[in-house]
């Protein structure tokens, strides 16, 4: 009936790799989508989204199987360090196929090495991709699956998913706002968590302590669970897992409101020397010589360009207000979104020799710009070259034009916040002229009108002149302006909007000035040459829920450009009074709440609620585990080897042990054996059924703390082989079950009417 056990085969030694079964190559599989799952989130931020995401799946692949090939011969350091070239000699790579900021392969290797993160953030979304912007995820894909197979080679499985968790959560802290929620990546990193604490790995066996004339042999072994129901409750609940983060995870959240923080925000890019020059500078000259070609412009209909806003103003000149974050051709959005804009704009723009600086010309908010190495400003909606000048480049543009034909802007709302006031900031040494006017014509009256007085007073009291000297600091404001009621100085669009910015700036408005051209000359059917003549200056005042909106304010002039389209006098006929529009609608919610207030409370409370319950779910492993660690690991060796003793009692009981509660330590062993496979270590158990008895009946002798050390590996191996020979389901919610955290240190199920 039974025989000495044969003696158990001899731990892995490097050399000996696992055996590549059915189920080590679905834990494989896990191993690798859990660490795509990162890739996933961070590829959605770059304008190259599918190449990235195609590079980092690959660089996923290759980190988990060079990983498990390494660990199979050496240790988990020399595994790490002999891997750390690969991924060295992929940045290289990049190097050549996607140049960054170096002037070398090697340097540019180097740079991106040193600043990948840095260069990430001070970077605009879609982030652009080069070696500066990959060489970071493409790192930190590697050392990610190679963390994940070292630890599923170690058999902490649960500690193999965490690696791939945090590229998760760190893809998404870095995507900040920019990119959509990652809800496919959470799918993917659901169902790796079930391909991997479902999967059997390879039997782990070890030399074991004792005689092996103590073991029991079976004749015969009993039969596992089907392969084919195996993969088939597998793969309903990676299906149910996907389903539920692809589709449950939107629809539980959709009330929720909240925007995660921009870790842009916290770097400020470098400013470049050659864009803190004044393009305003030039256009006094080119007012006195109107007809010198500038550009060509092919388009479908005019168009108006915009070609740079600036917004810190010194007391003498206009300067960008910060440096311009390298981009992709395809830019951002704008927010919020030009008003009445029912399509893009698209038109192909020919630079001449005589265009200055690399700010390149573009219609309306851009959204697309043919040219390489962009720089951006998202706050100005200003295009840079960051590789020489814009000067003899031909590329085109797509861009999203405002109408503002049937905006009512007295309707409009001042922004709150303190981003907004250094648009009010007036540096000292302001000519008391400004408040003067303001006192006069902007004092009283809603927001727009404030700067609709103003316009009108600068266009009404003053005159155009293109022979006026340049200079639009305080001394020259000074001189042009004039009380109101009197007539005032001459001079161009530099000084007019300067002087329009300056006073609503002082009226209480966020304000900066703008440069750009007028449509231009048409020469043939769809094209259009822009000349020095059509280059002119405007004010531009930020509208909540609007955004910039533009006030021509030269008076007459050329250059006044597009004066029938500004907004300060477009109000669509039949529209209801602002004053009719605020009481109505403080009848109306007089007796009722607002409704998408309502709604997101009513998602806040769901996601309360979700994430509580989901935290209540993950704090039972968490606690179980806690304390089968203080049991097996605190206080003295007899105390840890009680302890180990009740572990196996409960593992026990949550196998369905057919255990008595009067049951002896030899019983309990022999049951224990018999519900673990002939493959899974056992012979520490008479070691702990020798330390119970000692401590129980014998005053604890013998029982000291290499004892106790090897009862509780004893009962950790066991636990593990308990769990493997249970049904997929079970085997998947056994550190998910609460009961254990309930039952008493005592008897099991089974008390048969005893007490």
């Amino acid at each position: 009936m039974t025989a000495p056990a044969p003696e158990r085969a001899a731990p892995p030694v490097p050399g000996r790799p696992y055996r590549a079964s059915p189920s080590t190559l679905l834990a494989c599989v896990g191993l690798v989508l859990s660490t795509v799952a990162g890739g996933v989130v961070v590829s959605a931020s770059y304008g190259s989204a599918v190449t990235l995401l195609a590079v980092l799946a690959a660089c996923s692949v290759v980190s988990v199987v060079v990983a498990l090939l390494l660990r199979s011969r050496h240790s988990a350091l020399r595994t790490i360090l002999t891997g750390v070239p690969l991924p060295l000699a992929s940045v290289v790579a990049a190097a050549v196929w996607v140049p960054g900021e170096g002037d070398s392969v090697l340097r540019g290797a180097g740079e991106a090495l040193l600043h990948s993160g840095a260069r990430i953030l001070t970077s605009t979304a879609p982030t652009p991709l080069t070696v500066d912007t990959l060489a970071l995820p493409l790192l930190a894909t590697w050392l990610t699956g190679t963390a994940t197979a070292l630890a599923w080679r170690a058999e902490r499985r649960a500690l193999a998913l965490f690696p791939g968790l945090a590229l998760l959560v760190g893809a998404v802290v870095l995507n900040g706002p920019v990119a959509p929620p990652g809800f496919t990546a959470i799918g993917l990193l659901g169902v790796a968590a079930v391909l991997i604490m479902s999967a059997r790995p390879a039997p782990r066996t070890h030399s074991g302590v004792g005689s092996p004339s103590l073991g029991i042999q079976v004749d015969q072994r009993p039969a596992g669970p089907s392969p084919v129901r195996d993969a088939v409750i597998t793969g309903l609940i990676c299906v149910l897992t996907a389903t539920m983060a692809v589709l449950g995870g939107p629809a539980l959240l959709a009330g929720w409101s909240a925007e995660p923080g921009d870790p842009r925000a916290v770097l400020t890019p470098p400013m470049d020397p050659q864009q803190a020059l004044n393009p305003l500078s030039y256009l006094p000259g080119w007012a006195a010589e109107p007809d010198e070609h500038l550009l060509t412009v092919e388009s479908d209909q005019p168009v108006e360009l915009r070609w740079v806003a600036l917004s810190d103003f010194t007391g003498t000149t206009w300067l960008p207000e910060s440096g311009y974050r390298s981009a992709d051709q395809v830019l951002p959005a704008p927010v919020p979104p030009p008003p009445g804009a029912d399509s893009d704009v698209t038109a192909r723009i020919s630079v001449g020799e005589d265009l200055p600086g690399s700010w390149a010309p573009v219609v309306g908010a851009p959204r697309r710009v043919g040219l390489d190495s962009l720089g951006y400003d998202a706050l100005t909606g200003t295009v840079v070259t960051r590789d020489g000048t814009v000067t003899g480049r031909d590329y085109e543009v797509v861009g999203t034009v405002a109408d503002w034909s049937g905006v009512d802007l007295s309707r409009s709302s001042p922004p709150v916040g303190d981003v907004y006031e250094l648009y009010r900031e007036l540096p000292p040494g302001a000519p008391p002229i400004l408040d003067e006017v303001v006192s006069a014509i902007a004092a009283e009256g809603d927001y727009h009108h404030r700067a609709r007085g103003i316009a009108e007073y600068l266009r009404d009291s003053h005159t155009f002149d293109p022979e006026t000297p340049g200079g639009h600091g305080y001394a020259h404001i000074d001189a042009l302006l004039a009380a109101p009621g009197g007539q005032g100085g001459s001079g161009t669009s530099e000084q007019f909007a300067s002087a329009f910015a300056l006073l609503t700036r002082a009226a209480g408005l966020p304000s900066r000035v703008a440069v750009g051209f007028a449509p231009g000359t048409e020469r043939d059917e769809g094209e259009y040459e822009v000349r020095t003549g059509d280059a002119h200056a405007w004010g531009e005042v930020y509208f909540d829920g609007l955004g910039w909106v533009p006030y021509n304010v030269t008076p007459g002039g050329r250059d006044e450009g597009g004066a029938d389209e500004t907004p300060e006098s477009a109000q669509a006929p039949d529209e209801p009074e602002a004053g009719e529009l605020d009481s109505g609608s403080e009848t109306e919610n007089d007796g009722q709440a607002d409704p998408d207030r309502q709604d997101t409370t009513e998602g806040l409370w769901v996601v309360a609620a979700s994430g509580g319950a989901l935290t209540l779910v993950l704090l039972i492993p968490v606690l179980r585990l806690a304390r089968r660690a203080r049991r097996l690991s605190a206080g003295t060796p007899t105390d840890r080897v009680l302890g180990a003793w009740r572990e196996l009692r409960e593992a026990l009981r949550m196998g369905a042990a057919d255990l008595d509660s009067g049951a002896t330590v030899t019983e309990t062993v022999v049951v224990a054996r018999s519900l673990v496979p002939d493959t899974a270590p056992s012979s520490g158990l008479d070691h702990l059924a020798r330390a119970v008895n000692s401590t129980g009946f014998g005053g604890g002798v013998g029982v000291d703390a290499p004892v106790a050390e090897e009862a509780a590996r004893a009962v950790r191996d066991h636990q593990r082989g308990l769990r493997r020979a249970r049904p997929r389901f079970r085997r998947l919610i056994w550190w998910f079950d609460p009961r254990p955290l309930f039952w008493r240190d005592g008897p099991s199920r089974r008390r048969r009417g005893r007490r």
